[in-house]
């Protein structure tokens, strides 16, 4: 189901199909809101890229919204080591050239040696979702579980909106919760090279629409 679907589902369960008495802006926040919940209750996350084009001069770029830790980082194709941010200081000034290592601090990703030029960066990590924006994004959770976010977004709109049927909203997710709980599985998605810390989850098997 894409971010577009869940936003109807929420607006037709609220009972207001003409988007008029609750915000879509904040529709779309407990939407992601709730998939951000949903993997921290189930210790759900799975892996994900992206790529940086470093700039000449630049030591530090933006990370992804969704990222919670890293997997492996390359630049041109080869392994970064990892560093603090104590190690870019020099009494010479900074040392600039092809990076060897990266450090990760305050939603931030940064490079020593700093790049002197372009490169490319491929940043592998576990994602915990909740990042959904366009409106053919969709969740990293399992499909049978897209409607538990529609029940908590549906459950913030309802205590938004003084309407008891919060009560309902909020048992359902509660219990999908409980069931998502006893199906995940722990499973390292590179075990050959990387550290069973870094985990992926599989799908779950619950169907949460029974719960309704």
């Amino acid at each position: 189901m894409d971010f577009q679907s869940l936003q109807n589902h929420t607006f037709r369960l609220m009972r207001d199909p003409n988007k008029t008495r609750y915000s879509l802006a904040y529709v779309k926040d407990w939407l992601n809101e709730a998939e951000r919940q949903y993997c921290n209750l189930t210790n759900y996350s799975v892996k994900k890229d992206t790529s940086i084009t470093t700039e000449d001069g630049t030591r530090e770029y933006d990370i992804p919204n969704d990222f919670i830790s890293e997997i492996a980082i390359f630049c041109d194709g080869k392994p970064l080591a990892q560093c603090e941010l104590e190690d870019t200081i020099h009494e010479d000034g900074d040392h600039s050239g092809a990076p060897y290592a990266y450090y990760v601090e305050n939603k931030k990703i940064g490079f020593e040696y700093k790049p002197s030029a372009e490169y490319d960066i491929t940043l592998i990590y576990n994602s915990r979702g909740g990042a959904m924006d366009g409106d053919q994004d969709t969740p990293i959770i399992p499909d049978e579980h897209h409607m538990l976010l529609v029940a908590y977004a549906c459950m913030n709109a309802a205590i938004e909106g003084d309407d008891s049927r919060y009560q309902v909203f909020e048992r359902v997710w509660e219990r999908g919760i409980d069931a998502a709980k006893g199906d995940v599985v722990n499973l390292s998605p590179w075990p050959e090279v990387y550290p069973p810390a870094n985990q992926h989850l599989n799908p779950a098997t619950h169907d949460v629409e029974g719960l309704w």
